[in-house]
């Protein structure tokens, strides 16, 4: 008699792996939102979070048992699609018969390539997921091949694309994506300081709609489409109240991640004034575009007073030409102006951004920091705008110009890095120079920042036992230079471009033939705070500062210690077109 183990059953919802840990620190609403359905409906779910993990996807899968499940569903991004399939291959190597299930905005993009090319997935979800999973767990074997919403293959091979599942309109009757994940890292608390306040709120996303109406051209949104749905301002109390019963927070502030929260600004208004009368201590923070933010201006005082208290803006570039690229709509004295808008009403701007593309010029880059400068951003943190790029998703208008521009086709789970795109030589020498600063200054920048925001706001609020001192206000000086430090860095070496001169990026020279080297952007590190003391002697100066206000201990502090470690800590050198600054 032939023993048999367990037969596979249940559903599991798997947020896969990128491979690295400093993104999705928060749970994947998308497939909680999923999970939630599917148990409403009467269906169990597990849920796994691997967004975070390093660890090897056919290690997850055996560690987690990926295998006893009858369906399994990965939400797919670019990034993550070579690791789905590696958990897809594991799964059906130990249960052929487990139907898998690729989602997500990825997925959508590129559904017919991922079931001529991808034997172990069975079923792309396209679009929203809740109505064609719900449909295929309720499915038999034979009987799922033509469900609303999804491309399948055909016992013969043939690739189907079925109908369009229709959107869901009604968002007010969707549970809330109250749905557990396992995951290593877990989820740190969310929380937002209020400065107004002076005090650290817990606070919690949510999704107030699903969409946008809008066409900008790098944007994944529009792979799932642009019917713009919203939930009452009822559903968003009720939603509040729900997860402060179910976790035992009393949530203080609401972060609406909307793609879109403002497209109709009365709607807006209403689901606000809702939360005010359910709770007038609850704080609000929520994205939109620059042009629609000045439109309706006229809404800002009564979401002030709501408890609005900062406005994450889509502002991406001070470039005209790059705006164009970009399909935002606006020029940049709107991006100024809406940035000036919310100064004016004393709220908060969240930045965001996309510094360089591949057709980015030392003109656009000069534009872009004399906004950041007039903005009043040289004193933002964190620095991330220095950093971004332009990233080509699958789907996107923009990644198929720059498909025909480059007369190429990128892979399906391709990301072209920056490196290979940019075609100025003069923009690929400022790129490399901030990958470099980034590795080699931003950590001790962060951490300086951090620890001396901290001590100086813990002063703040106990003055009777910590009256201002003139190490106090060293250190205060010492945190302005170190703000500011990045963004004279960057102006250093916009400076070294122009003297240089341009060209295309193939034809890059430099001492080794490429775009700089570590030793060429050290010299051009600024000197900021007084006393002129060099980067490096700066943030040095301001740890002992941090560590003797704080009074820590004997020898070397803590803070210090932890700086000069960073400082030691060797930057890789920069590359561009793949081809490593020493020449290697």
């Amino acid at each position: 008699m032939t023993a048999t183990g367990p037969q596979p059953s249940g559903i599991a919802l798997v947020n896969p792996s990128v491979g690295y840990s400093d993104r999705r620190k928060s749970k994947p609403i998308g497939l909680a939102y999923i999970g939630a359905y599917l148990r409403h409906n009467g269906f169990e779910a597990s849920g796994f979070d691997f967004g975070d993990s390093p660890e090897a996807p056919v290690d997850l899968s055996a560690r987690h048992g990926l295998d006893r499940f009858a369906m399994v569903g990965f939400s797919v991004y670019n990034e993550s699609l070579d690791a789905t399939l590696e958990h897809a291959a594991w799964i059906k190597r130990r249960n052929p018969a487990a139907r898998v299930v690729l989602g997500g905005p990825h997925a959508t993009a590129v559904h017919t390539e991922i079931m001529r090319d991808c034997p172990d997935v069975d079923v792309v979800v396209r679009r929203e997921g809740e109505k064609p999973m719900l449909d295929l767990a309720r499915r038999g074997e034979d009987s799922w091949l033509d469900i609303p919403g999804t491309t399948v293959r055909l016992p013969s091979g043939e690739i189907r694309v079925n109908i369009d599942s229709p959107f869901l309109d009604d968002l007010d009757a969707l549970p809330f994506p109250d749905f557990p994940f396992v995951s290593d890292s877990g989820y740190p608390p969310l929380t937002y300081f209020d400065s107004a306040r002076g005090t650290l709120l817990p606070a919690l996303a949510v999704n107030s709609s699903r969409s946008c109406p809008y066409n900008c051209s790098f944007c994944g949104v529009l792979t799932i489409g642009r019917k713009y749905r919203m939930r009452s301002g009822e559903s968003v109390v009720a939603e509040m109240a729900h997860f402060r019963a179910a976790d035992g927070l009393d949530y203080k502030h609401v972060y609406f991640s909307d793609a879109n929260f403002y497209v109709y600004p009365k709607r807006a208004l209403l689901i606000v004034q809702a939360l005010h009368a359910y709770d007038p201590e609850i704080t609000f923070s929520f994205g939109t575009r620059v042009n629609q933010l000045i439109k309706h201006q006229s809404f800002i005082p009564d979401l002030k007073e709501c408890g609005l208290r900062f406005v994450e803006l889509g502002i991406e570039s001070a470039s005209p030409q790059v705006l164009k690229r970009l399909a935002k709509g606006v020029e940049p004295a709107d991006n100024l102006g809406a940035v000036r808008l919310l100064e004016r009403h004393g709220l908060g701007v969240s930045l965001d951004f996309i510094m360089i593309d591949p057709e980015t010029t030392i003109e656009d880059l000069r534009a872009n920091q004399a906004f950041l400068r007039a903005g009043g951003f040289y004193d933002y943190v964190p620095h991330e705008h220095l950093y971004t790029h332009l990233v080509l998703y699958a789907g996107t208008p923009i990644r198929n110009y720059y498909e025909e521009r480059r007369g190429t086709a990128f892979g399906m789970s391709e990301l072209p890095p920056i490196e290979t795109l940019i075609e100025d030589a003069a923009t690929a020498r400022a790129h490399a120079a901030l990958v470099w600063f980034r590795a080699a200054y931003q950590p001790a920048v962060d951490l300086v920042l951090a620890e001396a925001e901290a001590l100086l706001q813990s002063r703040a609020r106990h003055r009777e036992r910590h009256p201002v001192t003139p190490d106090e206000l060293a250190l205060q000086l010492d945190v302005v230079a170190a703000r500011h430090a990045p963004n004279l860095f960057f102006d250093n070496v916009l400076d070294d471009c122009e003297r240089r001169g341009g060209g295309r990026a193939t034809a890059v020279s430099g001492a080794s033939g490429t775009p700089g080297t570590p030793e060429e952007f050290a010299a051009l590190l600024p000197r900021p705070g007084t006393g002129s003391p060099g980067l490096d002697g700066l943030l040095l100066r301001a740890a002992a500062r941090i560590d003797a206000l704080a009074s820590r201990g004997t020898g070397e502090a803590e803070v210090t210690g932890r700086t000069r470690a960073l400082l030691r800590t060797a930057p890789p050198v920069a590359t561009v077109n793949g081809v490593a600054a020493d020449g290697s």
